[in-house]
């Protein structure tokens, strides 16, 4: 079990890693398409009150606003400033008052019990270091009659990519390069931390989405912007370009007529909150 020091320590590490790569998460598409179905399946009504927990740049808070409308109301919670001040941006751009974004901690809310209508979260939660902690956390704010949900990915997402662009990191003596989602790669996995916070009834369900990227370049791109690509600021600009040379000829191995498939499995889980008797 982890100490109190460890947690926060985990904590600095990672806002500073979303911290630089705030400028450029928007551009990873399998956040959005997760996003905007999670968003999708929990149906909003108009006026609900909903939190969107890991906000990221405010992708799920900015779609949840505009279907809950004037009358509702969003909050969205990040460690990170960076993000949050990304998201901050794209709302006065929408023009949408009726969202808003906070620092906070997806683990510890500072929130009255029962506060929420709605609670979302996607594509974060298997990076949170306790999850069964955190879904109760998120339980504990839901209002009678509310419902929970969150995704995840299914143990393809991104490969061959993922595994592909890890061995390279390997011979260059590097770790890291891609989120956890193995932690949360099952459906009963994800029923089974519903279950846990007492929420019922639950529905858990996979999806195939994906996309072609058309260039091996383009894959390359996706590397650089996201969590897969902050290994190579450990490496000089020689190594590095070498390193891309070597990955590209590799890509362009798998690549087809339509481009480069990111394959993403993704995984939706509710769980709905039983009003009072």
């Amino acid at each position: 079990m982890s100490t109190g020091a460890e947690r926060e320590s985990e904590k600095r590490r990672s806002e500073e890693t979303f911290d630089v790569l705030a400028h450029t998460y928007d551009e990873m598409r399998f956040l959005s398409l997760t996003a905007a179905r999670l968003v999708e399946l929990a149906q909003l009504p108009r006026g609900a009150r909903v939190l969107d927990v890991a906000t990221g740049t405010g992708e799920v808070a900015l779609l949840a606003a505009r279907a809950v409308g004037p009358s509702g109301a969003v909050i969205g919670i990040d460690l990170s400033p960076g993000m949050l001040g990304r998201a901050r941006v794209k709302a006065a751009q929408a023009g949408l008052s009726q969202v808003e974004f906070r620092e906070g901690d997806a683990l510890r809310l500072d929130r009255p019990d029962e506060s929420f209508d709605v609670v979302l979260s996607a594509s974060s939660i298997f990076i949170l270091p306790d999850m069964p902690a955190a879904v109760r956390e998120w339980r504990r704010v839901l209002a009678p009659g509310g419902r929970l949900g969150f995704s995840s990915f299914g143990p393809a997402f991104l490969q061959p990519l993922q595994e592909m662009w890890a061995k390279h990191l390997r011979a260059h003596g590097l770790g890291g390069g891609a989120p956890p989602t193995e932690r949360l790669s099952d459906p009963e996995a994800c029923r089974d931390l519903l279950r846990q916070a007492g929420l019922t009834p639950l529905a858990v369900h996979s999806e195939q989405l994906g996309y072609f990227l058309r260039t091996v370049e383009e894959r390359w791109l996706d590397i650089e912007v996201g969590l897969e690509g902050m290994a190579l600021r450990q490496l000089d600009p020689g190594r590095r370009e070498a390193l891309r040379q070597a990955h590209l000829a590799e890509l362009k191995g798998i690549a087809t007529e339509e481009g480069v498939w990111v394959d993403v499995p993704a995984l939706f889980a509710f769980g709905g909150a039983l009003p009072a008797a």
